[in-house]
């Protein structure tokens, strides 16, 4: 079940067309299945590798990436070495996937929707959405092709569902969006070239969703919110972002790309999370706090840029003494 379509009979020569490889000698007419990130990839679709940070073993042959991480896989491994690794990974984005068409979509199976469910005259939901029972959708909302939805779900007014996966027992309040593509794009010289997102999001078991809040779909992982997290009116969730169980966030906050976010986190209004950084479990975050690095489990933080709060206040009174 795919909420993309996938482009098939790509070469290894249409890769060498496509991006700035600094060579060139492989096999053009080798078939590439798909262009995944490193941990799913098999052995016939195309990988990528630019950062420390990302999974280095993989089973696929064909990896894209930089003369820096030349050493990092083994040698039966072809490696595409990308002069402008970035750009290309959004090229291949484009090049491998695409929306669904409408008239794609009109030939998959009508919706099914369980039983004692109420769904408004004025809403929408599209093609081969699987619900559960109990479900109710307000007013003017929309959910897009191949959802699936769980039992005993609510979803409000003017809510758009799409690229979702949402389990049991989950609230989502009224102007939520949730599924849109995330903030992610390339800059290179005069051009902005935009990453297809191929990431789903999945709400576990048990989330509560206030207001207004935005979740945007991962990129080449999924956005994951755990279960019996509850979200304040008004945040945003960039791609890629994991958060945990339980965990408690006010409003207005926000969390860049990739933030990973632990079980039992608690997090003031209006707090800054960085994109790519770990927050583990029971950490505590005060108001306002802009949090751009890992943080430890269960640590007290407060300020910008977060630190202790112990240290925080103590040095909050020196200034206001010196003051």
């Amino acid at each position: 079940m795919h909420f993309y379509h996938l482009n098939s009979n790509i070469t290894i020569g249409d890769i060498i067309d496509t991006c700035d490889l600094k060579y060139d000698d492989f096999d053009r007419s080798i078939l590439i299945s798909r262009f995944l990130r490193s941990s799913i990839a098999s052995e016939n679709d195309l990988t990528f590798y630019n950062n420390n940070k990302y999974c280095k073993k993989t089973k696929s042959n064909f990896i894209l990436t930089t003369e820096k991480f030349l050493n990092v896989f083994d040698k039966n491994k072809k490696l595409l070495i990308s002069n402008n690794i970035e750009s290309d990974i959004a090229k291949l984005s484009n090049f491998f996937y695409r929306s669904k068409r409408k008239n794609e979509i009109s030939k998959l199976e009508n919706s099914k929707i369980g039983i004692e469910s109420s769904i408004s005259e004025n809403s929408y939901i599209n093609k081969a959405v699987i619900i559960g029972d109990n479900f109710s959708l307000g007013h003017f909302s929309t959910i897009d092709h191949n959802c699936l939805i769980g039992n005993n779900v609510k979803i409000g007014n003017n809510v758009s569902v799409s690229n979702a996966i949402i389990g049991d027992n989950v609230h989502i309040s009224d102007g939520v969006k949730i599924g849109q593509a995330g903030f992610g794009f390339v800059y290179d010289k005069s051009d902005i070239t935009n990453i297809f997102h191929i990431g789903r999001v999945i709400i576990q078991n048990g989330v509560n969703i206030g207001t207004n809040c935005t979740i945007d779909r991962g990129s080449f992982n999924d956005t994951v919110i755990g279960e019996n997290t509850y979200i304040d009116n008004l945040v945003h969730i960039a791609h890629n972002v994991t958060i945990g169980n339980h965990c408690i966030i006010a409003g207005q906050c926000g969390f860049a790309g990739s933030a990973n976010i632990g079980n039992y986190v608690h997090i003031g209004g209006q707090t800054g999370i960085a994109g790519h950084i770990k927050i583990h479990d029971r950490v505590k975050i005060a108001a306002k706090s802009g949090v751009i690095r890992d943080i430890p489990s269960n640590e007290v933080v407060m300020g910008y840029p977060a630190i202790k709060i112990s240290k925080y206040l103590k040095n909050y009174k020196k200034m206001m003494i010196d003051s």
